[in-house]
């Protein structure tokens, strides 16, 4: 280096001395108050000028700027969905670097006395380019509803039950029910976390807010879903709290829930949630009687109390962890404990009658997650999730009699009163999801998912199984699946954005194949392989204030559930070789919210679909046992649209409600030996085609006390009569009309620390089904007590 760049290389050197000791900053950390959960993305400037900076994926933010040298001034936090705060009282006299770390709560608008939440994280999710939509479930606490019955007031969902607490439960989406729709916890499926711990056992306080995808599914879901997805996002605050209840109803219906979180400053963090639901089911019903001297069924139905309907189910759910670290933005292990038993009191059809047939179900499901933002790289981000979930199941079918809706039998020549059966089976399932993002520059972002599953079912009992077992009973079944996805999304402002993806799927079956071609089941453990690519394109625009346009599209698959496959040994039997489903997706969705006057507030969303089905899975039910199969059946095409309203009026009243319409039809023109069907174009049988739900509130504000609330809450459900059978088929047995009416009473006290809740369901009595002949329970009445305590 000659004397010249020496000379330079000084200079330099001192002027930067000199500007780093001089210059002033201003730096610190943005989080959201409820969840400590730092704030990417939110804009920090001084306020009155064009100064400022914006919060890392960390939510750390600085700002350096000459102007700041021997100055006092007051910083401005702003960010999309979260009221902006402001550093008054804490202005920044900057004549050494300044940190300033402050928390920012949810928006509102202000509507005079009322506060109606704007854009929350679960209206962040309704404006991604997906059809979706987010529930939040803290307004749902005080009920004693479970997780299904929160979704059957969602529009385009309809949640289709056997029976009462503790029933089967299958979600509908557009007219795809049961196994179309995926169901994950946190980003993770919930196959094969067995009977024990479902939808509809699951009590809401479980989660923050449940997302409901209609169609098109983001590939950090790792989803082979074809009708759409459910995600239950649980509560991640590192607040401290404990929240409890306990409600008791008709039918001897008992439900518990207690929660528990806290964290220390370290951010070690420790969660439990305890719940139990137990009822008696002892409602009435109307169905034939068998004589049991002829064999035959009454000409007309009666009324009979159901009398071996006891269900009880218990559950716990721990997690440990810590977050906020330099090696780990959140690293936990979690533990969930489960346990069922269940009377059967009929089979698929109610008038064929149970007086002794149960089952257990006893699940454990050990799970870890990891996630650490800039890995490595800054805007790398990495989440690693996984669990392994073992269930052991029971069916026990073993009295040798036949019973009738009086609870009189007669005695039988063989054991069992439908299939006899003592075994004892166990299914095992794996999982490992792990997603990468990567957001280059302020219009870019990549990501990639890959979710990997293997289940297995085995029978362990061969002393209980001997007496009953096949040659198909030990026979391997296992389901291997691997879903990866990568995704690129652009986003050119806040007015607009686009994604595209493409899908991978991959599975193995092994498992008992009827090989046969006569009446005579001839059962060999096969393997099969299935792979196949999908993929899709969603776009999203705001041409107004307030409004939203949505489009997506997508060639999807489905890969047979481990129910369509093995069947669950009791009433239900699979088929091994069931051929994935596909079909292609359209959506297409507007919605529109705004305030009025600061005392108005209005949200309306309308949207229409289309499907086309090759290879459906149709669950179908045996008449004369009441048996459920499954088989694919060619082609099936809807066409659907659904609408929902709401409007708010200060914080004293709200009404809302949403109607759906499905047209799902077989395009399935010939047979499989070339004659034309009957039923070409008829709809689907024993699928609703058109429901809605109306709901409405009423609020006395500061009632008997400052910060004590009472409320009266309306909803009111609608199905249409549909078909159980072809149409063209001659079908005249048709699932009535449904028109049910629901009141509730809340009184909240001081702010919400404890509550007590009055609820009526099906006020009118109406007889009630959403599957044919299955009746649900007629009018109910419950008292739930609730103590929330946040720190």
């Amino acid at each position: 280096m000659n004397i010249v760049g020496k000379i330079l290389f000084l200079y330099l050197f001192i002027y930067g001395v000199i500007v780093s000791a001089c210059a002033q900053s201003v730096r610190g950390m943005v989080t959201e108050c409820a969840s400590r959960e730092p704030l990417p993305g939110v804009t920090v400037k001084i306020a009155g000028t064009n100064i400022g900076s914006t919060t890392d994926n960390n939510g750390q933010y600085r700002i350096d700027n000459d102007i700041l040298k021997n100055n006092k001034y007051t910083l401005e936090f702003s960010f999309i969905g979260m009221q902006t705060v402001r550093s008054d009282g804490k202005a920044v006299n900057v004549n050494a670097t300044a940190v300033i770390n402050i928390c920012m709560e949810d928006a509102t608008f202000q509507l005079d006395e009322v506060v109606v939440e704007a854009k929350s994280p679960v209206q962040r999710v309704r404006e991604t380019s997906f059809n979706v939509i987010a529930v939040d479930t803290k307004t749902l606490r005080n009920t004693s509803l479970d997780i299904s019955h929160a979704l059957d007031r969602v529009s385009g969902a309809k949640v289709r039950e056997t029976g009462g607490t503790g029933s089967t439960s299958q979600v509908s989406l557009n007219g795809f029910s049961g196994r179309h729709v995926k169901i994950f916890m946190d980003g993770m499926p919930m196959e094969g976390f067995g009977s024990s711990f479902r939808l509809g056992n699951i009590p809401v306080h479980v989660a923050e807010r449940i997302e409901v995808y209609k169609g098109v599914v983001p590939i950090e879901l790792g989803s082979d879903a074809l009708g759409g997805a459910i995600n239950i996002v649980t509560g991640q605050s590192h607040r401290t709290f404990v929240d409890a209840s306990y409600s008791f109803g008709s039918f001897n219906t008992h439900k518990s829930n207690i929660s528990f979180g806290h964290t220390v400053k370290n951010g070690l963090f420790v969660r439990l949630n305890v719940y139990q639901n137990y009822s008696d089911n002892n409602y009435k019903v109307k169905t034939r009687l068998l004589n049991l001297e002829n064999n035959a069924y009454s000409r007309e139905d009666q009324w009979f109390h159901r009398f071996h309907d006891n269900y009880h189910n218990e559950a716990a759910i721990i997690r440990v962890g810590v977050a906020r670290k330099p090696w780990a933005d959140r690293l936990q292990a979690e533990l969930t404990v489960s346990n069922e038993k269940q009377d059967i009191q009929n089979a698929n059809l109610m008038k064929i009658v149970y007086g002794g047939r149960q089952r257990q179900a006893r699940s454990i499901i050990p799970a870890l997650m990891y996630e650490k933002k800039n890995l490595f790289v800054e805007n790398l981000n990495l989440r690693i999730s996984s669990n392994y979930s073992f269930s052991r199941n029971n069916n026990i079918d073993t009295l040798a009699r036949q019973y009738n809706w009086m609870g009189e039998y007669r005695d039988k020549t063989f054991k069992g009163e439908g299939q006899y059966t003592m075994g004892e089976y166990n299914n095992s399932n794996a999982s490992v999801s792990t997603g990468l993002s990567y957001r280059l520059g302020e219009h870019h972002r990549f990501s990639f998912n890959n979710v990997y599953s293997h289940f297995r079912r085995k029978a362990t009992d061969a002393v209980a199984n001997s007496e009953t077992s096949t040659a198909a009973t030990f026979m391997r079944r296992t389901n291997a699946k691997n879903v990866m996805g990568l995704s690129y999304r652009f986003e050119l402002s806040k007015l607009w954005n686009i994604s595209a993806f493409a899908k991978r799927y991959d599975v193995i079956v092994r498992g008992p194949i009827n090989v046969s071609t006569t009446s005579t089941e001839v059962y060999k453990e096969q393997q099969r392989k299935f792979g196949t690519n999908g993929y899709g394109i969603g776009a999203t625009v705001h041409p107004g204030a307030g409004w939203q346009l949505k489009t997506s599209a997508e060639q999807a698959y489905r890969l047979p559930s481990e129910n369509e496959l093995f069947g669950d040994e009791s009433l239900e039997k699979g088929d091994a070789g069931l051929k994935p489903e596909n079909s292609l997706n359209l959506n297409l969705n507007i919605s529109y919210e705004h305030a009025f006057n600061k005392i108005h507030s209005l949200y309306f969303d309308a949207g229409l679909i289309y499907r086309n089905t090759r290879d459906y899975i149709r669950r179908r039910i045996e008449q004369r046992y009441g048996g459920a199969f499954y088989s694919n059946h060619g082609q099936v095409r809807n066409l659907g649209a659904d609408i929902e309203a709401r409007y708010f009026y200060r914080k004293m009243f709200s009404i809302g409600g949403n109607f759906s319409y499905q047209d799902i039809r077989n395009m399935e023109q010939f047979s499989a030996d070339g004659k034309k069907l009957i039923y070409y174009r008829d709809r689907m049988p024993n699928v609703p085609y058109l429901f809605g739900n109306i709901e409405a509130n009423y609020y006395i504000n500061n009632c008997f006390g400052q910060g004590n609330v009472l409320s009266f809450g309306y909803n009111m459900r609608y199905v249409h009569a549909f078909f159980r059978d072809w149409e063209s088929e001659g079908g005249d047995i048709i699932i009535p009309e449904q028109l049910s009416h629901d009141l509730s009473i809340l009184y909240s006290i001081r702010n919400g620390r404890y509550n007590v809740a009055f609820e009526v369901l099906n006020i009118t009595n109406e007889i009630l089904y959403d599957n044919y002949s299955l009746q649900k329970p007629g009018r109910s009445f419950s008292v739930k007590l609730r103590y929330s305590f946040f720190k």
